[in-house]
């Protein structure tokens, strides 16, 4: 059996709670009870540690292609892009979709680590390695700094390590087996025999079925393994939402339960930061960007006006260039795409002190930094080259269809063909 030293765990800088805000007196009960939201830290020796374990899990343990978390070649725009092919798949053959968007209440801090080393187990996982990961959580120590003192070291019972590398994976094969029972019930969604029911991204998860009858079976096989697992739901920010064919809205919903407790039906939601509608229009997405490169560009006008211009090109290229999911925009109007272009390279323009009337391709031509549609072309280009090239199995099918309209979408702007 591989054995640590005995002081290993405990470092010179152990772990610590750092707080974001300073007190002049100790804070009032209320405020302490608000501590789980801070964030434990761990040393650089402990990262580089935990780096190396993650990269044994991810060679001997498989997980679901229906779960999008923390897994090479995979983000949430891959997940939101199953989410919404999905839905456009049944909504063009005249079939609205029901859609669960489910919220795990502090998921990462409900693991049980009895359940985790069975499932390690299970899955073939080295011994050596389970038992790393059991010393490790079993003697790992914790301390709270406050004004300059350390509180008493205290063990944690439950839960992956807060910031943790391995944190993520490790509840990913938590969760692996709720993934599976969901795909192999031959409920729900389905696209040429792959199971598109449940999209996962880490504790992220959205069931997606044609009937009310379909989501209230998955919605049962959550409920059963949450409690089986020590998880809880949180049926407050658990929502549902219909997707409606065009010119059709469904207007009475039967009431569909989690925990006994029946859930708010919404019109639009934010899915892994992506704003959805059940009329899958992208203008509030779009409206979101546009408001997001705002807040940007005036804090980088504001902190940096000093600055020279190529610190200046610099920084706009990091914090005003992301436009986080615009490859999958399809569904929008030209008020509001053109009301992005306009902030955009406005924003170019207040931050380098440039007039308004100068040509907007003739200011990045000569910064050599990407004008709007070259930018997009290239987000929209990067996302079918990543869906063409994995190994996921949805992707794959997505990629494959002839008809999917948002990879259709992509290639019309990387190839120019969409007009301005």
């Amino acid at each position: 059996m591989l054995k640590f030293p005995q002081k290993f765990p405990i470092a010179h800088n152990p772990l610590y709670v750092t707080f974001s805000r300073v007190y002049s007196s100790l804070p009032d009960a209320a405020e302490m009870r608000r501590i789980s939201r801070y964030k434990f830290k761990s040393t650089v020796i402990s990262k580089v540690f935990d780096s190396i374990l993650n990269t044994q899990l991810n060679v001997y343990v498989q997980q679901h292609d229906n779960q999008f978390g923390f897994k090479p070649g995979l983000s949430t725009e891959t997940a939101v892009l199953c989410l919404k092919s999905a839905v456009t798949y049944y909504v063009k053959r005249e079939t609205p979709v029901v859609s669960c968007f489910l919220d795990l209440s502090k998921a990462f801090d409900l693991v049980s680590y009895s359940i985790l080393w069975k499932k390690l187990q299970k899955s073939g996982l080295p011994i050596d390695l389970i038992n790393i990961l059991k010393y490790w959580y079993g003697n790992q120590v914790n301390n709270v700094r406050w004004e300059g003192t350390l509180s008493r070291p205290y063990g944690l019972e439950c839960g992956v390590r807060q910031g943790g590398l391995t944190s993520p994976t490790l509840f990913n094969i938590y969760v692996n087996e709720l993934i599976a029972e969901l795909s192999n019930t031959r409920v729900g969604c389905y696209i040429d025999g792959v199971c598109m029911n449940n999209i996962s991204y880490a504790d992220d998860m959205v069931l997606l079925s044609a009937s009310v009858c379909g989501i209230r079976k998955l919605l049962s096989i959550c409920e059963s393994y949450a409690k089986s697992h020590g998880l809880i739901y949180n049926v407050k920010k658990s929502q549902i939402m219909v997707f409606n064919v065009r010119g059709k809205c469904t207007k009475e919903l039967p009431p569909v339960l989690l925990n006994n407790c029946i859930l708010d039906r919404v019109d639009n939601f934010k899915y892994l930061g992506h704003c959805l509608t059940s009329e899958l229009r992208d203008d509030t997405d779009i409206e979101r960007e546009r408001r997001a490169l705002s807040v940007r560009a005036n804090m980088l006008a504001r902190r940096f006006a000093r600055s020279s211009p190529d610190v200046k090109i610099t920084l706009f290229r990091a914090y005003c260039s992301s436009f986080y999911t615009c490859s999958l925009w399809a569904g929008y109007t030209h008020k509001s795409y053109s009301a992005l272009r306009v902030q955009y390279n406005n924003a170019f323009r207040v931050l380098l002190g440039l007039p308004r009337c100068c040509s907007a391709s003739g200011m990045f031509a000569e910064a050599r930094v990407d004008c709007f549609y070259a930018l997009r072309r290239k987000r929209c280009g990067s996302l079918v080259r990543r869906v063409r090239g994995s190994a996921n199995r949805i992707l794959g099918m997505i990629s494959n269809r002839l008809d999917c309209t948002y990879m259709n979408r992509c290639c019309a702007v990387t190839n120019g063909m969409v007009p301005r």
